[in-house]
């Protein structure tokens, strides 16, 4: 049943990630099947950082969709100096509050769990509201995303393959939004 589970939300993930590349409002429901499908793999894996993750992007995902069909959200910005040092800061500061929770639960990689739980907070945040330093964060988080599920003692190969290739799509994300928004020109 794993295996159904891990198919299913790679085939979705890369699904959103073309979407979401292309400025696609449609992304949000390809995101939303993904974390529904992710829910339920990692309750399996007793990744509980990821549990909390998925259940919270399922929220994210159906807000995701609304914000993207407002006027005032079509435009992709940058973040301001003040709005980096905060990101950085929060990612770090949440990081160590999620991984002394994890460590008390039998969560194998309690550290790499929290991290990539607030960062993908964090980046989904800002893809939410078309921040183009979201590829920044998407680009570390799915690095670190990628080792976890490759380390994990029973490893989830299409998920480290999917975060992978979420990697460079992070890459190609930028410039695609760079793109759009010297442009002033939305894809919705």
């Amino acid at each position: 049943m794993i295996n159904y589970l891990e198919i299913g939300a790679t085939i979705f993930g890369l699904i959103q990630g073309v979407l979401v590349m292309l400025n696609k409002r449609s992304n949000w429901i390809a995101y939303s099947i993904q974390m529904i499908l992710m829910i339920i793999f990692s309750l399996t894996m007793h990744l509980y950082g990821d549990v909390v993750n998925s259940s919270i992007y399922l929220v994210l995902g159906i807000i995701g969709f609304i914000i993207w069909n407002r006027k005032d959200e079509k435009d992709i910005k940058k973040c301001s100096a003040k709005e980096k040092l905060f990101y950085i800061s929060l990612i770090g500061f949440a990081t160590m509050v999620g991984f002394l929770i994890l460590n008390r639960t039998d969560d194998p990689l309690p550290l790499l769990d929290a991290f990539t739980t607030v960062s993908s907070f964090v980046a989904t945040y800002y893809m939410m509201t078309k921040r183009i330093d979201t590829w920044f964060i998407w680009f570390i988080n799915d690095i670190f995303y990628a080792i976890e599920y490759f380390i994990l003692p029973e490893q989830a190969l299409s998920l480290f393959i999917l975060n992978v290739l979420w990697t460079v799509m992070a890459v190609f994300s930028y410039f695609t939004w760079r793109k759009i928004m010297k442009e002033g020109v939305s894809n919705d």
